[in-house]
């Protein structure tokens, strides 16, 4: 296997580092495994059919990334044509490349300009989310020994360039654990959540039902619709993750936007960053400021999209918990009591 890399803007490493603050992940921008196979003239016209090739289809694949189906439905054909799919491209590497005199076959992987993107789904009206969600824990569970060995097999170690990024648990649970017994691992891999993903059915028919648990509790998240075999239920069950991501965090240009303050209570440093992390990175959160700083609290003032359950909900995903009393919202990770 060969591997390099074609360098299509020499400005790629300052477009992608610029307002890093503000970035997405590179990986939420690269597009994979993307097979080509062109003949040409001369091999070097087939290689070049077959990177154009590559940035038109992983532009598709970007857009169904980043959006909701009812969304993109309006986007335009014009927005993936060759000259625009090239120049909102930053780079292309190349695996398992094949060629002859004639013909190029290979799989490639496309990095699409951050800045670019989100300018011209802007413009266009489009609503998207390219900020991820706290990363999970991947917990595989199933009722059969056999199947289950099979289905925790089939998951990769870790996915870090989905919407909901993940890694996969390397010790065994069950589908009733809870986050007591998973948090030491889940911790250790920086992940603020478990997934537990439930295999379904038999081969032919197989259905994933997903569960999110974290220090903040127990949420149901759904069930895929049925798949043929193990990997495509991998597929199916990251999509829906996804997918429940981009519903739970897209905002979109006319969403009522309400401005707040929130008191946090935290026993430690640890927890306060917990919390400050969580509020400043959210999707439904803008304009976050820190009014006021004590040993166990701060004063914190936000604008948010949505009501306040969305961000309830949103905030569950990181164990942090939302109450509101006469004084108004407060905020701490669940299980911090010792303030």
């Amino acid at each position: 296997m060969t591997r390099f890399s074609i360098l299509l803007s020499a400005l790629a490493t300052l477009i992608l580092g610029a307002g890093a603050a503000n970035a997405a992940p590179r990986d939420v921008y690269t597009i994979s495994n993307i097979p080509v196979d062109e003949t040409a003239a001369t091999s070097q016209a087939a290689e070049s059919q077959a990177v154009a090739s590559a940035q038109i289809s992983g532009l598709y694949r970007l857009v169904q990334k980043l959006t909701l189906p009812e969304d993109r439905a309006t986007i335009g054909e014009d927005f993936y044509a060759y000259e625009n799919a090239r120049n909102l491209a930053a780079a292309v590497d190349v695996d398992d490349v094949r060629r002859s005199t004639t013909v190029y076959r290979a799989t490639l992987s496309v990095l699409y300009n951050p800045t670019q993107v989100r300018s011209q789904l802007n413009a266009r009206g489009i609503a998207f989310v390219d900020q991820q969600a706290p990363r999970s824990m991947i917990v595989p569970t199933g009722n059969s020994a056999v199947a289950l060995e099979a289905w925790r097999a089939t998951w990769p170690a870790s996915n870090e360039g989905a919407l909901n990024p993940f890694v996969t648990a390397l010790a065994s649970y069950t589908s009733g654990s809870d986050w007591g017994g998973m948090a030491d691992e889940a911790n250790a891999v920086g992940a603020r959540n478990a997934v537990i993903a439930e295999l379904n059915g038999s081969e032919g028919s197989y259905t994933v039902s997903l569960y999110r648990v974290s220090s903040a509790g127990r949420f149901t998240i759904g069930t895929t619709g049925p798949v043929e075999s193990l990997p495509e239920a991998v597929a199916a069950a990251s999509a829906y993750l996804d997918a429940a991501w981009k519903r739970q965090s897209i905002v979109r240009a006319d969403e009522l936007r309400s401005s707040t303050e929130a008191t946090i209570r935290f026993s430690s440093i640890r927890n306060w960053n917990s919390v400050r992390t969580a509020l400043s990175t959210s999707p439904l959160i803008s304009d976050f400021q820190i009014d006021a700083v004590a040993r166990d609290g701060a004063l914190v003032s936000f604008a948010y999209a949505g009501n306040r359950d969305r961000l309830a909900q949103d905030l569950r995903q990181s164990g942090i918990l939302l109450s509101e009393t006469l004084s108004g919202w407060t905020m701490q990770m669940a299980g911090d009591s010792g303030f």
